[in-house]
């Protein structure tokens, strides 16, 4: 589209140019008359004209670019084209305009992947549903298992909260410019929010603390939140696991006994 600018490496801009794949994005995330729509990062607005066409009660996007998001909305009239940074983004004031929960789509920028991921964990209680086109080894690790190195905090804190689904890959070959990795597509359906996870702080922060000191048994990495004389008390899981070892659900046990002695 030679009337769009050029992409900025600042920005992490890799537009999709198959409009199959786009079609099969837009797809899966089944808009019907009673969607509010949110596009992240429409770029050239491959994903937008098929969102504008779509019948549903509101479409957003939001674009960081101020020369991509002049060029949407003249582009588009029936998208509200917001020119903000995604991750300074309320999805509040969206909900509590179209009083429906929120359907979110995009192409993520590689470089803030996992920033607008626990964004969007934040605001579960205003989304329904994502579906996410995401680095394929990112969406590696938010499918992975217990007791695989591939499992780690985005794993836990993602499937905590929302069921995660593969859809399918995307070859590198489909955007422009080429990345240097392929792309995989997600559905995110929000099951839980933080109001609903019992200490959903302490919980956030024993998942963080025990793998960012992944290679110590846990009876090490939890003296950073738990007293030494408390330590003998929990009973939940074995502290000569690892991280890795455990469970949502052992985290989530965990999480509620710790909570007995803070």
């Amino acid at each position: 589209m030679p009337s769009f600018p050029y992409p900025k490496k600042r920005f992490g801009q890799n537009f999709l140019t198959n409009e199959h794949y786009a079609t099969k994005i837009i797809d899966s995330i089944n808009i019907n008359e009673e969607d509010a729509v949110i596009e992240i990062g429409p770029g050239r607005g491959v994903l937008t004209e098929l969102i504008a066409n779509k019948k549903c009660k509101k479409r957003f996007a939001v674009e960081i670019d101020s020369e991509l998001s002049e060029q949407l909305q003249s582009n588009f009239s029936n998208v509200e084209i917001i020119q903000k940074d995604i991750l300074t983004f309320s999805f509040r004031e969206i909900f509590e305009q179209s009083a429906e929960k929120l359907k979110v789509v995009g192409n993520i920028p590689y470089n803030i992947t996992s920033p607008i991921l626990f964004h969007l964990l934040e605001n579960t209680s205003f989304i329904y549903q994502a579906v996410l086109m995401i680095q394929k080894e990112v969406a590696e690790r938010l499918i992975a298992k217990k007791d695989n190195k591939e499992y780690g905090i985005l794993t836990v804190l993602v499937n905590a909260q929302a069921k995660v689904e593969k859809l399918f890959v995307v070859n590198r070959n489909n955007f422009y410019p080429q990345p240097k990795v392929d792309s995989m597509v997600i559905r995110l359906q929000f099951i839980k929010n933080t109001s609903q996870i019992e200490n959903y702080a302490l919980f956030k922060d024993i998942v963080k603390t025990t793998f960012n000191n992944r290679r110590k048994m846990l009876k090490n990495s939890l003296r950073k939140i738990v007293d030494e004389k408390d330590l003998h008390k929990i009973k939940s899981n074995p502290l000569n696991l690892r991280p890795e070892n455990l469970s949502i659900n052992d985290f989530l046990r965990l999480t509620s006994e710790i909570a007995k002695f803070k």
